[in-house]
């Protein structure tokens, strides 16, 4: 059993996956973090009403709602910045004991020209990570 399990999350389809199987891990503590770009920021100002923080909470409410579902103890930490050095920097900052993060399943080509960032958090992070596909 883990202490405090961090799992990255961004609302999509991979990031819900991720945070389910954190729940497999039975940790006595989740952080969700989620990370929003300053082009997502920017956008918020620009065309919505809403903050880009009220956004990204929005985008999360699924996962949200399925930790609350299970009466997880949870935080939700929302920050802001560049998502692959902003989870690695967190990781690595934090009294974390495993981090649980998504990937979009990029093949090689798509993943030298795009980037990933899994890949990029799994080589630099300092503690276990769970890639979940």
């Amino acid at each position: 059993m883990y202490q405090s399990i961090i799992i990255a999350v961004d609302g999509s389809e991979n990031s819900y996956r991720a945070a389910a199987e954190a729940l497999n891990l039975k940790g006595e503590h989740y952080t969700l973090l989620s990370v929003v770009s300053h082009e997502d920021s920017k956008d918020a100002v620009l065309h919505s009403e809403m903050s880009s923080t009220e956004q990204r909470k929005i985008l999360l409410r699924d996962i949200i709602a399925l930790y609350e579902a299970r009466n997880m103890q949870f935080d939700i930490r929302i920050e802001h910045g560049i998502p692959k050095d902003t989870i690695i920097k967190i990781g690595n900052e934090g009294h974390f004991d495993i981090l649980v993060i998504g990937t979009r399943g990029l093949n090689a080509f798509q993943e030298m020209v795009m980037g990933s960032v899994s890949h990029k958090v799994v080589k630099e992070v300092n503690l276990p990570v769970l890639v979940v596909k």
